[in-house]
């Protein structure tokens, strides 16, 4: 019986173990919770369930949606931001906020944009 429940805890900690999280160098821009402009870096959490986190040192309002930019210290080109809107999840030891992030989609259908 105590070799099994170590066979079974074992197992979850190589599935826990294989989640793979990327970490990427970004520039996040938008509008705080105090209606104020903000740049900032940070680092995009990449989950492979495409679950998509970054921490700020800032509050957003709910809803709110901010721009991401790619940090490439290697390449001389700048990426081009891509928009997202982000929901609060939590505040670290830190103090710092960790929202999560999803696309933002094209308010109108191209057929009907002109």
């Amino acid at each position: 019986m105590y070799l099994h429940s170590m066979r079974a805890e074992a197992g979850m900690i190589l599935t826990a173990e294989h989640t793979a999280t990327n970490l990427y160098r970004v520039e996040v821009s938008g509008w705080d919770d105090n209606k104020a402009f903000f740049v900032e870096n940070s680092e995009l959490e990449w989950a492979e369930d495409s679950n998509k986190h970054v921490t700020l040192k800032r509050g957003l309002n709910s809803g709110a949606v901010i721009f991401l930019r790619l940090l490439q210290p290697i390449s001389k080109d700048r990426s081009h931001p891509v928009a997202y809107q982000a929901e609060f999840v939590a505040r670290n030891r830190d103090g710092q906020r960790q929202f999560r992030l999803r696309p933002v989609s094209s308010r109108c259908k191209t057929e009907l944009c002109e």
